[in-house]
């Protein structure tokens, strides 16, 4: 097989590890409150679990308040405690029709433990880049069709796209960093 074909694998699953990356880091908060926060959670609307965002307009107001407000009022309790019980450490206040929900400023030791928790995650990605790459070089290890000096082309071409795909990891986690850091 063509190194193209192992290298469109390789983009693939690489690409899932990346939205992943994303999404985990977006579940972890910074002094500034973002609807994605909510992004993880299911509520129980209409007899199925959906997202936030399809049951409730949600926006940020005063710099440090999250207004959700549900389409169906009717869905105000249900919203209310599944952010309670989720491990997000919010506790929303309920308005007549809308729920307020206050993010209190971080202190150096908050920012620090997100610092931490982003780190880690970073780790389990990087980890996932790595089974990607140790995957698709027994794959093409085991291509019988193959020659050596192709198998040492595959090699190099794999090494410099675990590479890329690794930094793009890195840079993803500087900005997350900055972003917890900042006052």
């Amino acid at each position: 097989m063509e190194w193209k074909v192992y290298k469109e694998e390789f983009d693939k699953k690489a690409n899932e590890k990346i939205n992943w990356l994303e999404s985990e880091f977006s579940k972890i908060r910074t002094g500034r409150p973002s609807p994605t926060i909510f992004d993880s959670l299911l509520f129980d609307a209409y007899g199925s679990k959906v997202k936030l965002n399809e049951i409730a307009n949600v926006h940020v107001a005063e710099g440090r308040t999250l207004i959700v407000k549900p389409y169906d009022k009717s869905l105000l309790h249900e919203i209310n405690q599944e952010i309670l019980k989720s491990n997000l450490g919010l506790t929303p206040q309920v308005d007549a029709d809308l729920l307020r929900i206050n993010f209190p400023s971080q202190t150096e030791e908050t920012r620090k433990n997100s610092v931490k928790k982003c780190k880690e995650v970073l780790e389990n990605a990087k980890i996932g880049i790595r089974n990607i790459r140790n995957d698709i070089h027994k794959k093409y290890k085991a291509d019988k069709e193959l020659r050596e000096d192709e198998i040492k082309q595959y090699d190099l071409e794999l090494d410099k796209t675990t590479k890329l795909y690794n930094s793009k990891l890195d840079e993803l986690f500087s900005k997350k960093e900055k972003d917890l850091m900042s006052l």
